[in-house]
């Protein structure tokens, strides 16, 4: 299995690069007994499973002395891990819309906090049709249709790509991880299906990973084996020379 520790410096400069999943790529270990013994999912107490990302592996190892290869499925369980405020200007956002329960909204933010207005334009007014998208979608998931939440996610990931802009650094905060595991929640909640990027799940593995580092919490070997197979099967191109980087 290589190098298990994904706390590494390395590895964590991994989770940040840019790729392109290969299909159907399967990672294949002769460590039969080992795969086996993992569990399909871990032993999470009920009320916090919603806390969790979900992402199936699927896991293809050789039988040598059948000569073939079999297939399992494991899922890798990542605990959410939320974006603090780091100034006044994003406390009073990040209060309100706490408050309110909801995903943070662009759109709401320069209704409800006019003073933030024009610097907000001044950077997103060349894409302001995906926020007015989410806002539309996001009043519709809280409406009755919690199916639009699924689509205030995806919105979340492609607007995700686009940050750290000034409006986030300096007045609305880490707004997509927020609304990105808000959406989580709430579709974890409702049982309604979600499958997200590998950029985006790479990006969970390491919040996941510096939550237990900084609260001092030892990450299972289960979490480690699996979000390792997950790393190489998504990112199959990249060796140790480019984690070298």
């Amino acid at each position: 299995m290589g190098n298990l520790n994904i706390l590494s410096k390395a590895a964590l400069r991994q989770f940040e690069k840019t790729k392109t999943k290969v299909k159907g790529r399967k990672v294949v270990t002769e460590d039969i007994n080992l795969l086996k013994s993992l569990a399909v999912a871990p032993m999470i107490p009920a009320d916090d499973i919603t806390n969790y990302y979900v992402e199936p592996i699927t896991i293809e190892y050789y039988i040598p002395k059948e000569s073939r290869f079999a297939y399992e499925t494991k899922y890798l369980y990542i605990e959410l891990d939320d974006p603090l405020p780091r100034n006044d200007n994003q406390r009073k956002i990040f209060s309100y819309f706490r408050q309110e329960n909801k995903p943070i909204d662009v759109i709401e933010v320069m209704d409800k906090f006019p003073e933030f207005m024009v610097d907000i334009l001044e950077y997103y007014n060349p894409v302001l049709g995906l926020y007015d998208s989410m806002s539309i979608h996001l009043r519709d998931g809280l409406s009755g249709n919690p199916e639009a939440i699924r689509r205030v996610l995806y919105l979340n990931e492609v607007l995700r790509k686009r940050e750290p802009t000034i409006p986030a650094l300096e007045i609305i905060g880490d707004y997509t991880t927020f609304n990105i595991n808000w959406c989580i929640r709430f579709l974890n909640r409702h049982k309604i299906d979600h499958s997200l990027e590998d950029r985006t799940v790479a990006y969970l593995i390491k919040l996941h990973c510096l939550k237990y580092e900084r609260e001092g919490r030892e990450i299972d070997e289960r979490f480690e084996i699996l979000s390792e197979i997950y790393m190489e099967q998504a990112f199959p191109e990249i060796d140790d020379e480019d984690l070298l980087e």
